[in-house]
């Protein structure tokens, strides 16, 4: 495999957070879909929809460059990033309660990354 350059990385930083954009997006267009009572195409051009196929097109193309260029076993674990920033995400825009067991997982998804990758802490 190609040695990884920083634009690999930064590339899958970017998928990353698209991703999770998407799934915020999801989020709030499962609401539009709830109170939606026009037509089929007027809720495909609701904003969170066309938003949420956007990130989530656009991360999956940019995940297809990173796997051109990083180990599946390095780049696949990074993903679980996702988990941490939706879950923040949900707190912070959809004023979720998270429960302590929940902050302690996503700690020790962090612990997991860094242990997978090798980064120093």
């Amino acid at each position: 495999m190609n040695d990884p350059t920083t634009l690999t990385y930064v590339l899958l930083i970017i998928s990353i957070f698209f991703s999770s954009a998407a799934q915020i997006f999801q989020k709030l267009a499962s609401e539009d879909i709830k109170n939606h009572t026009g037509s089929a195409i007027q809720l495909f051009f609701k904003p969170n929809i066309l938003l949420s196929i956007f990130f989530l097109g656009t991360g999956l193309l940019l995940w297809l460059m990173v796997l051109g260029k990083l180990e599946l076993s390095i780049a696949y674990p990074m993903l679980s990033i996702g988990y941490v920033l939706v879950m923040v995400a949900a707190r912070v825009i959809f004023k979720e309660q998270i429960p302590i067991r929940r902050w302690v997982g996503a700690f020790i998804i962090v612990v997991g990354i860094t242990l997978l990758t090798g980064v120093k802490p």
